[in-house]
């Protein structure tokens, strides 16, 4: 009897660690939600196929260009939240993926792009991200340098582990000069492990979270300019470094 009662006890104690860490988990792993104007960029257009599938959001154009964009999403941000970016980007003529990652975490879920890049090995990719995402998809690129020709990052920054110093790919980094979630010192840093063949760019005003279409991010500074403007300066950036 008296063993029956010491193991209950062990097992109430477990429970309630177990629960602990459920509701710890519960409160950091929400993730950023798409706001209003994310979920109308989901909409197809006659011009624009727009399928939600298991591992990936496609738009993809009836007129595509050369490249694929294939698109990390930033750290907890739910993928939908990209629409309003990836809707612009097909207008442009580019097809373009954005990734589900577990938890909504691209640091578990790096390789995610070879889910698009197998099915199709002989168009021609770029891959890009926002934020932690941008960071996971210069690790891929330095992976897997010969299945694409650029890599593009919004508010993000190459590391050791993702070293791009020595490739031959095409580079757009895109900041904001607003952005109070990057760290700067990285940033600084991560220019090191650029290819040759780079921009740097950083738009006057824009912040961190008008990369995508969330809302405010915690520990962001207030942009100077507004969401649409910073979308519509990204998207060129991104569609003139394509064309180049």
């Amino acid at each position: 009897m008296r063993k029956w009662k010491w193991w209950k006890k062990i097992l109430l104690v477990v429970g309630v660690l177990v629960v602990a860490i459920g509701i710890t988990g519960y409160v950091y792993l929400q993730p950023y939600e798409p706001n209003e104007r994310a979920l109308q960029a989901l909409t197809r257009t006659e011009e624009i196929s727009i399928k939600d599938k298991k591992e990936w959001i496609s738009f993809i154009p009836d007129q595509a260009e050369k490249e694929t964009i294939l698109f990390y999403p930033g750290g907890l941000v739910e993928p939908k939240s990209y629409a309003p970016l990836a809707h612009q980007l097909a207008e442009e003529g580019y097809a373009t993926y954005i990734f589900k990652m577990p938890l909504n975490l691209a640091v578990l879920a790096q390789d995610k792009a070879n889910e698009v890049i197998q099915k199709d090995p002989n168009r021609s990719y770029v891959i890009g991200g926002h934020s932690l995402g941008g960071a996971m998809a210069t690790r891929y690129a330095a992976e897997h340098e010969e299945d694409l020709d650029g890599v593009f990052l919004l508010a993000a920054y190459p590391d050791e582990v993702g070293d791009l110093s020595e490739s031959n790919l095409s580079f757009l980094s895109i900041t904001g000069g607003k952005d109070g979630v990057m760290n700067r010192d990285k940033y600084v840093e991560g220019k090191a492990y650029a290819p040759e063949d780079h921009q740097f760019i950083e738009l006057d005003g824009a912040n961190h979270g008008q990369f995508g279409s969330y809302g405010f991010q915690e520990g962001d500074q207030e942009a100077t300019i507004t969401a649409e403007q910073q979308l519509d300066q990204t998207t060129e950036l991104i569609s003139e470094w394509l064309s180049k």
